[in-house]
């Protein structure tokens, strides 16, 4: 049975005893079926990390309103409208849980946040209340996350096909200096990072952290320089940051390649250097208006129309967020059309046992190697290089194919930064 029609809530026990004390005046409003499904997005509307969340929620709204030009999502036969739920967990845990009470109220049917703190603050409430959630952060699973899932991005997965894909275009290139903020995020990416270059033959010359209170990155560019890098990979380092560190190696001359999870300031990094100085960094967040997008996303309907719709209604507010999240939202609603439920074991069991496509073709379950548990949905991933100022997307990756080739390598760094589920009991 779809979770719509099988669950009483609190909310609709509020309802009902409202018409008890108001029968005759409001009847309509207990024997009206609610044919809507909500998903929640229990993200960061407020504060830093609203650069995230606010398109995130943003590319959430288009993406419902496409979906239900289109007909909605299909349950059991029929067809019900999806509704966006936001809530402004503002990266706090106490706003965050209570988000998620608001949420069950609601009987939001799925929840998307964007991982971290934010899972930490909700991960008990969830396993206690089913509540199914989506994280962009991989590393947040665990052995117990039990209703939690991540379908879209698997950071830091697909930085082993990022060594590979440098190893091809730079032949020569041999040693590469590393740097990341000295965090959960940081000290993840920096070890696969590690085994990426290890497994291509590249030579670390320089593999430090910073504090993440760092405003001044000159010593820490410095100190990179002087192990005399013909590569720089500057891993996740969060946006702010890694504006700052791009505009460090222009002034102090470094001249060769640079790497980085998602440059989403670029146009500000051409801005403070230039279109030819940026021209060649590897990333792996595509833009979607790309030409080459909708054949390489075609897990995704019209992503290059889904681009152009969040430009009319958010002009300028588009970041990688804002299509990760929808891009959560089309793998959901595939599944639920597939199991016709949004009953949280039902549905997990159906999307184990038929995996989801992914955004960029077919996708595996995987995780219990590192995370000790096979909730992370694992396809292919793009690679883009900076031409002209835009990020272009040059070829697709197989993050489980690289990682079943390497996985020594990745348990190895993992292992140096006690990072393997044993090593976290």
């Amino acid at each position: 049975m779809p979770r719509l029609k099988s669950r009483f809530t609190r909310r609709q026990a509020l309802i009902a005893a409202g018409v008890t004390a108001s029968a005759i005046a409001m009847p309509n409003i207990v024997r009206a079926a609610d044919p809507k499904v909500r998903v929640g997005a229990l993200l960061p509307l407020t504060g830093d990390l609203a650069l995230w969340g606010v398109p995130g929620r943003n590319g959430a709204d288009v993406w419902a309103a496409r979906t239900n030009k289109a007909g909605g999502v299909k349950i059991d036969g029929k067809q019900h409208e999806v509704e966006v739920v936001a809530f402004d967990g503002a990266y706090v845990a106490e706003k965050t849980l209570e988000g998620a009470r608001s949420f069950v109220d609601q009987e939001v049917a799925y929840t998307m946040v964007i991982g971290g703190d934010d899972w930490s603050a909700i991960q008990d409430f969830s396993n206690r209340n089913k509540l199914l959630t989506s994280t962009l952060y991989v590393t947040d699973l665990n052995p117990d996350s039990k209703y939690l899932l991540a379908p879209v991005e698997v950071h830091p997965l697909y930085f082993g096909c990022g060594a590979e894909y440098l190893r091809k275009v730079e032949p020569d290139v041999k040693t590469v200096a590393l740097c990341a903020q000295d965090d959960l995020t940081g000290r993840v990416a920096l070890a696969y990072w590690r085994a990426g270059f290890d497994a291509h033959g590249f030579e670390i010359v320089k593999d430090q952290y910073f504090d993440a209170a760092t405003t001044d990155f000159a010593p820490v560019v410095s100190a990179l320089l002087a192990s005399k890098p013909q590569a720089v990979c500057l891993d996740t380092a969060y946006p702010s940051f890694a504006l700052l560190l791009v505009e460090q190696l222009f002034l102090q001359g470094f001249k060769g390649r640079i790497l980085h999870a998602g440059l989403e300031l670029l146009p500000d990094m051409v801005k403070r250097t230039s279109v030819e100085y940026m021209e060649g960094a590897i990333t792996f967040f595509p833009r979607f208006d790309d030409p080459n997008i909708n054949k390489s996303a075609p897990g995704f309907p019209d992503p290059g129309g889904f681009y152009a719709d969040v430009e009319k209604a958010f002009p300028g507010g588009w970041n990688n967020t804002t299509w990760e999240f929808a891009a959560c939202l089309e793998v959901w609603k595939r599944s639920v059309e597939a199991a016709n439920t949004t009953e949280p074991d039902a549905l997990l069991a159906s999307m184990k046992a038929n995996p989801p496509a992914h955004m960029y073709g077919p996708a595996v379950w995987w995780g219990q190697d590192l995370f000790g548990i096979n909730n992370a949905l694992v396809g292919s991933w793009p690679i883009v290089v900076v031409k002209s100022g835009k990020v272009d997307i040059v070829e697709l990756s197989n993050q489980a194919s690289w990682y079943e080739k390497h996985r020594d390598l990745v348990v190895k760094r993992f292992r140096e930064e006690n990072l393997m589920p044993d090593q976290k009991k």
